[in-house]
């Protein structure tokens, strides 16, 4: 299960992360909150998250 996080920090809240990740390992409850990591264990590796957020605020120990 690799190690996922969201800066909260940096992120905007866009979404980005919860539309573009293809095993939704991301759920946000509301434009106004910062997405949660909800399912690393079914993460495939692909860097869709990492890749698409526009603030940089998605760090994951494999990218």
């Amino acid at each position: 299960m690799p190690k996922i996080e969201i800066d909260p920090e940096l992120c905007t809240k866009c979404g980005t992360c919860v539309s573009n990740c293809p095993v939704g390992i991301f759920q946000q409850d509301d434009d106004e909150s910062v997405p949660l990591v909800v399912g690393t264990d079914n993460c495939i590796l692909c860097g869709m998250c990492v890749d698409n957020c526009p603030e940089d605020a998605v760090k994951h120990e494999n990218f």
